[in-house]
């Protein structure tokens, strides 16, 4: 019997090794598969807490650069959505390279709309960058800085009436107009004049101290003041109710249309060395002072000149009128007020008073007349028997006036006679 085979005994060569039957998922190697899924997912999972972390917190964050449309009183308003686009402002001397201006054909219109004003006027500038009046940017409707209403850069429209343009100048300047209701003190209390029937004689004696002592605004500072002033090139207001001079100055809510006045100033520059004088009339009245002196005073009421035309501050008596339709009724003339010759050049201080007193229908009128020389005719001036318009900006004429001249032969172009600005109109004039 033969001995039993050691198992332990190494194998000869020539013995074929046995390979150890593995699985289908370890032959392909798929604990390296497991292994590098793994930690994808795990580098997954930490990007994605991290993006969402981040975006969390740059939702709550805006832009400062960012604009939304509408913010400048535009048609988005609060509901805009906002562009992370950085704005680039428009070099400001860029945005005034053109001037056209487009005024309401209706009559009775105490608005109308006109385009981008200069931005010589440091008011001006401040304003097309706050983006009109609701002092942001904005693209609005127009697609621009500041579609609201205002003096915004875009499409907005900004506010104008015969009474002049609201809260800028325009780009040759013009006479500057200040609003005061002489019914309420500037604390809004009322005064002796808020009464309909006894209040018209201190309303005219409170307009003859404000004359008297110089024209000087402080006799006026303690009435209620429209906040924002005016800016026109001419005074040529055809009829219409007393309350559009409020809607003008957009303080109507604030004063009823009567016992008003509205003081316009600016210095300008003689276009001309040949006479010439002041040709107009108000209702309730319009008073011109030229240099200093009273060059024109008619109207309903009259402060210096009378009913005879007497003009102390040159020594002479005018009688010269010109008829104009002022219909429905009232004055049907402009009186003209005495010659004026100053050399071509010469910076004169020109203001105008003009005022309402009852309520009811205004209207004014301010026009010049040329002499045909300088040389005097039986010691007068000849004139041109033809008025053109007074005034003191190359701004065009609104076509409302243009198309109602009231039946007057007058030249509303004025051309080689407008009184060219030279001074600050905020300039104080003593």
């Amino acid at each position: 019997m033969s001995a039993p085979q050691d198992e332990s005994a190494e194998a000869s060569p020539s013995t074929p090794l046995h390979r150890p039957n593995r699985p289908l998922w370890q032959r392909l190697g798929g604990e390296g598969l497991a292994l590098s899924i793994i930690i994808h997912l795990f580098l997954v999972i930490i990007a994605v807490i991290w993006v969402v972390s981040t975006v969390t917190d740059l939702s709550g964050k805006k832009d400062p650069n960012a604009f939304a449309t509408g913010a400048g009183g535009g048609s988005g308003g609060a509901r805009a959505k906002e562009f992370k686009t950085k704005l680039q402002p428009k070099n400001v001397k860029s945005l005034a390279k053109t001037t056209t201006r487009i005024t309401s054909k209706n009559a009775d219109s105490s608005m109308a709309i006109s385009s981008l004003p200069s931005l010589t006027n440091p008011l001006l500038s401040a304003g097309a960058i706050g983006g009109g009046s609701s002092k942001g940017f904005g693209g609005g409707s127009g697609g621009g800085i500041g579609a609201g209403k205002g003096t915004g850069v875009g499409g907005g429209k900004n506010f104008v009436s015969l009474f002049g343009m609201k809260g800028a100048a325009t780009t040759t300047g013009g006479l500057i107009g200040t609003l005061y209701d002489l019914k309420q003190t500037s604390g809004r209390q009322p005064t002796a004049m808020v009464d309909g029937r006894t209040g018209i004689a201190p309303y005219r004696a409170a307009v003859r101290d404000f004359l008297e002592a110089g024209w000087s605004p402080g006799k006026l500072s303690k009435f209620f003041k429209a906040p924002d002033t005016l800016i026109s090139g001419q005074l040529f207001i055809t009829g219409r109710s007393a309350n559009d001079a409020p809607k003008a100055f957009e303080v109507e809510k604030l004063m009823k249309p009567s016992r008003w006045v509205v003081h316009y100033r600016c210095y300008v520059e003689v276009p001309s060395s040949l006479p010439f004088r002041f040709v107009g009339s108000g209702d309730d009245f319009l008073i011109v002072r030229w240099n200093r002196k009273i060059a024109l005073d008619d109207g309903y009421e009259t402060y210096f000149s009378g009913k005879d035309g007497n003009y102390k501050d040159f020594g002479v008596k005018v009688a010269e009128q010109y008829k104009v339709d002022r219909s429905p009724g009232g004055l049907h003339r402009l009186k003209a007020g005495p010659w004026i010759q100053v050399t071509k050049g010469t910076k004169v201080p020109v203001e105008v008073l003009i005022g309402e007193t009852p309520g009811g229908v205004f209207d004014c009128y301010l026009a010049i007349e040329v002499a045909k020389s300088s040389t005097k005719v039986e010691g007068q001036y000849e004139g041109e028997g033809k008025l053109k318009l007074f005034r003191c900006s190359t701004e065009p004429v609104p076509a409302e006036i243009t198309k109602d001249k009231r039946g007057l032969n007058i030249d509303m172009q004025a051309t080689g006679w407008i009184f060219k600005v030279t001074r600050d109109a905020n300039t104080a004039i003593r």
